[in-house]
């Protein structure tokens, strides 16, 4: 019975703290300092580089780029053609006349 009585007075208690408060009043410009702390544009590094190469003129000058170091290795490869066909008849022609002469005979190692 103790415990019960102990209890209920123990929740009346926590109702009446309440009592005597009042509403709770926000500074002055809390909103509108709320509002524009919300609307800042933070932007890490990556944002940044993806707006810049997002530009019309830096995507034109790299896909140039690109499409000049690929005419330039298509331009090379054909000079260079010739030049590793000769090189591979040679080192095939090579092959034929290397030969390994052994000294030893591993099977009968008793003798």
């Amino acid at each position: 019975m103790k415990n019960k009585e102990e209890v209920e007075k123990m929740i009346g208690e926590a109702i009446n703290s309440v009592d005597g408060t009042n509403r709770a009043r926000p500074m002055p410009f809390l909103l509108t300092r709320v509002m524009a702390r919300i609307n800042t544009v933070n932007e890490n590094a990556w944002e940044k580089a993806v707006r810049f190469i997002a530009r019309p003129v830096v995507a034109v000058a790299g896909l140039a780029l690109v499409i000049g170091i690929n005419v330039a290795v298509i331009a090379t490869q054909g000079a260079n053609k010739e030049a590793n066909n000769v090189t591979e008849q040679q080192n095939t022609a090579d092959e034929f006349f290397q030969s390994v002469a052994t000294l030893y005979n591993m099977e009968n190692t008793d003798q």
